[in-house]
């Protein structure tokens, strides 16, 4: 009896996992308003009634998912970084991680959560969230203050707020396509913001305090106004572009020098 009951509750979750992930599905290509149950049963390919058994309302599935789909990206971003370790490190893979993939998608489901936090109950769960964002930043530049690599020029909350608000805003543009605008752009706008704002001196990088292979770890500067260029390798391109000697240690593989003067 125990098995079949074990059975019968790991059939429930996973069909409760289906219609969810359904129901983020039509979110992301369709928007909230067809996120309507039998929109979502048709979507699952389950029965309307096996929809409202596990959510008898469309206002309890788009609550619930709500909870469900952010804490997913929640754990995943927590997961990111080991909670000890070089600050360094720590911090940009937290950074690295507040661009999930696929990006796109992630993005999206976030930017229509925004648009839905009209209402003051999924308003409420959306301020949880970013309280959740806080904790993980705060202590890993505490972290990075006590190991002396880490010289703020503004307060430690200040400093996190700005990461927050770095991390929400990159999924509004990603989510729109805004031009001009691409994950590697944005993971090196992050990693020169956290430079600066912490007074990361260039030797704490180049010492090899860089979550990338190592083939990368230690990379000199790349030579400002140096092009950005996209690589064929393992099937992944990786661009990076340097506007300044102090830019922060990025993927890099090749990069083409600055174009002569006339």
């Amino acid at each position: 009896m125990g098995g079949r009951s074990t059975n019968n509750e790991a059939l429930r979750a996973a069909q409760r996992e289906r219609i969810l992930s359904a129901a983020e599905q039509l979110l992301v290509t369709h928007g909230v308003e067809r996120a309507r149950l039998r929109d979502v049963s048709e979507a699952a390919g389950v029965s309307i009634g096996t929809v409202q058994h596990y959510f008898d309302t469309r206002d309890r599935l788009i609550a619930e998912l709500f909870d469900w789909s952010n804490q997913r990206r929640l754990d995943a971003w927590l997961a990111a970084a080991p909670t000890g370790g070089d600050p360094w490190a720590r911090l940009v893979a937290l950074l690295d991680a507040s661009l999930p993939e696929p990006l796109m998608w992630r993005s999206r489901v976030w930017i229509e959560f925004c648009a839905m936090a009209r209402d003051d109950g999924l308003r409420a769960k959306l301020g949880r969230f970013y309280d959740a964002w806080r904790p993980p930043f705060r202590q890993v530049i505490e972290d990075g203050i006590a190991a002396g690599v880490f010289h703020p020029v503004a307060p430690v909350d200040d400093i996190v707020d700005l990461f927050v608000i770095l991390g929400d805003g990159a999924s509004v543009a990603v989510s729109l396509a805004a031009p001009g605008i691409s994950a590697e752009q944005l993971q090196r706008v992050f990693l020169e913001t956290a430079q600066a704002m912490l007074g990361v001196d260039r030797s704490v990088i180049d010492a090899g305090a860089s979550p990338y292979p190592a083939t990368v770890t230690g990379h000199p500067a790349v030579a400002p106004g140096a092009r950005r260029r996209s690589v064929s390798g393992d099937g992944q391109s990786v661009m990076v572009r340097s506007d300044g000697p102090r830019s922060p240690v990025v993927p890099i593989l090749v990069t083409e020098p600055p174009a002569r003067q006339a």
